[in-house]
Parts: C-alpha cells; sequence; structure tokens
C-alpha cells in the first residue's frame, strides 16, 4: 500500500500522457469546483442543487475534452513509437514522416531519420568491409592451395613418374600407377577448390573471362554465355558481386535444380548492369524461403547473392515456379565513365 502512495513510483510507472492529463483535469476539477463553493458562501443557498448538477455535467464535458486534446495532441508521439517499433536492421524504408505540426515532434522525427541514415551508412561500410576482408582471405588461401599445395602434388607426381621409368616389378608398377592417380586426382580437386574461392582471372582479366571460365566447367549442365554492352572492366566490387552472384546460381541449379542447360546474360544498358542466369530445372516456390535467414536452416544462398546486391545499392530477383526452372535476375548501378 506504501508503493502506490509514493510519488516517486507513479513518476516512474506513467506516460507523459497520463501525467498530463491528471495534472490538468486535478487543476479543472479544483477551479471548477472551488468557483461555485466560493460563490454559494456569498449567495442563495437554495440553488446549490441546481449548481451541484451544472458543475458535475461541465466538469465532465471540460474533462472529455480535455481528454481529446490530449490524445490528439500526443498522436504523432504514438507515431514515432511506431516507427522506432517497425525498423529492422537493413529495412531503409522504415521513416518517420517529418511534416507534423507540432515543431518539437518535427525535430524529433528529423533527428530520428537522420540517426537511422547514419546507422544504415554505417551497416552498409561493415559489411562492405567484411565482405572485402572475406574475398581478400579467399585469394589468400587460393593462392596458397595453387602455388604450395598444386605446387608439391605436381612434383610429388614427376617424382613417380620418374620412379615408374625404373622400376620394372608389374605389382610395384601397378602400385605406383594408382598412387599416381590418386596424386591427379588431388591435384584436380586442389585447383577446382582454388577456382572456387577466387579464380585468378577475375582478378587478372575481369568479369567476362571469369564467366567464360565458370561457364567451361568440365561436368554438369551446359552453360552458355552472352554478353552486350560491356567493352571495358567494372569497378572490383561490382565484378565480385556479379561473379560471386552468377556463381551461387550456377552451383544451386547444378546441385540442387537438376539442370541440364544454364544460360548467363550479361549487359548494361541506363545506367546499370544486369546479371541474368536462367536454368531450366525443376525450380521452388520463392514464398518458401523466408524473408530473414534462420538459424540452421539452408536458403540455397539466396541470402548471400541479395546482400551482396544490397550492399552496392542493387537488387537481386529471383524467379522461379515448380517444375519450370529458375531465373535470377541481379542488376548493380554503376556511376561516372561505367554508366555511359
Amino acid at each position: 500500500m506504501r508503493a502506490y502512495l509514493d510519488p516517486r513510483a507513479w513518476h516512474r510507472n506513467l506516460t507523459t500522457f497520463q501525467k498530463v492529463a491528471i495534472a490538468n483535469s486535478a487543476i479543472i476539477a479544483l477551479g471548477a469546483a472551488g468557483g461555485p463553493l466560493i460563490v454559494l458562501n456569498f449567495s442563495d443557498r437554495a440553488r446549490l442543487p441546481f449548481l451541484m448538477v451544472f458543475l458535475a455535467l461541465g466538469l465532465l464535458a471540460i474533462l472529455v475534452v480535455n481528454f481529446l486534446i490530449l490524445r490528439l495532441a500526443f498522436r504523432p508521439l504514438r507515431e514515432l513509437e511506431s516507427v522506432m517499433t517497425a525498423v529492422q536492421p537493413g529495412l531503409e524504408d522504415a521513416r518517420s514522416p517529418a511534416d507534423f505540426a507540432d515543431p518539437d515532434v518535427r525535430r524529433m522525427a528529423t533527428v530520428f531519420n537522420s540517426m537511422l541514415d547514419r546507422l544504415e551508412h554505417e551497416r552498409h561500410i561493415s559489411a562492405q568491409k567484411v565482405l572485402q576482408a572475406q574475398e581478400r582471405e579467399r585469394q589468400r588461401v587460393a593462392r596458397e592451395l595453387h602455388d604450395q599445395t598444386g605446387q608439391a602434388l605436381t612434383h610429388e607426381i614427376i617424382s613417380l613418374d620418374l620412379l615408374l621409368e625404373r622400376t620394372a616389378e608389374p605389382g610395384a608398377k601397378d602400385q605406383l600407377e594408382a598412387v599416381k592417380r590418386t596424386l591427379e586426382e588431388t591435384l584436380e580437386e586442389v585447383h577446382r577448390m582454388s577456382q572456387d574461392l577466387r579464380p585468378s582471372v577475375l582478378d587478372d582479366l575481369g568479369l567476362v573471362p571469369a564467366l567464360r571460365t565458370l561457364a567451361r566447367q568440365p561436368t554438369g549442365p551446359h552453360v552458355s554465355l552472352r554478353v552486350d554492352g560491356l567493352r571495358d572492366r567494372l569497378p572490383a566490387p561490382i565484378e565480385t558481386a556479379l561473379y560471386r552472384i552468377a556463381q551461387e546460381a550456377v552451383t544451386n541449379a547444378n546441385k540442387y535444380a537438376r539442370a541440364s542447360r544454364i544460360d548467363i546474360q550479361l549487359r548494361c544498358l541506363n545506367g546499370h548492369v544486369e546479371l541474368r542466369v536462367r536454368d531450366d530445372g525443376v525450380g521452388f516456390d520463392p514464398e518458401s524461403i523466408p524473408e530473414r535467414e534462420e538459424p540452421g536452416r539452408a536458403g540455397l544462398g539466396l541470402f548471400g547473392m541479395k546482400e551482396r546486391a544490397t550492399l552496392l545499392r542493387g537488387s537481386v530477383d529471383v524467379r522461379s515456379q515448380p517444375l519450370r526452372g529458375t531465373e535470377v535476375v541481379a542488376q548493380l548501378p554503376l556511376e561516372g565513365p561505367h554508366a555511359s
């Protein structure tokens, strides 16, 4: 009971609207009750019942009007609160309107929107740094696989060839041939892993030769490549993003869609570059993929593709239907001389 009588508890538990409403109502009630009582001390007390009824009705009307006015005045704060609640990481559309009639709420909305813009900008920069660090690490590991592990395996294969020339025993030759085939298969796997991690042709020659290398895969469905309107190299982040999107789409079509044909189209038009990867596989229902990645759930790499495009102010659209194949469309904006 003592806690309910503590003013500090009321101050902590009541909202600003409730505090203002209670304070206004108390002032109105005291004024409305005190005025007639003072008048009654100097007038006829026979009118007391009539004055009390009139006082009750007037007080009720004033309190209702006071409540509605305060409710209307505090509505912008409730709208601002709903916008703050709706904000999610990576959601750029959640912004508060800045056309409120109250100047204080307008300033709060402006400051809140500026804070969201800064946070979104910092998120983009941090995510780009993370992707760049990942690509540098991929490049380092790919180079080590190619230069160190690949060279060591090649050296062992050459040594086995020399040993085979000097071995006359048929049983030993068969064993050496088996070891040599295993080493050759391992070398091919190391080269494939190196290409998947970071193809050197992407850094040395650019996006189009890297896509041609991706299309010339030894196994899997037939992959065709068509390039329109692209004469020069694109900025490195755009080339990396488009290659990773194409690589992921081809991998998904080969591994999950059981496609027999994949068509890759790359073209530049209207200030942006567009990549289309179409397959004739089994397809799927895009609505079955959640809006955000869930821990422990495989999303076929769609989240990674969309995140790469979003960080470059672009978009990725996945169009698919069961038994009708899948098409991945990525669009990234170009700036400066690349836009023309």
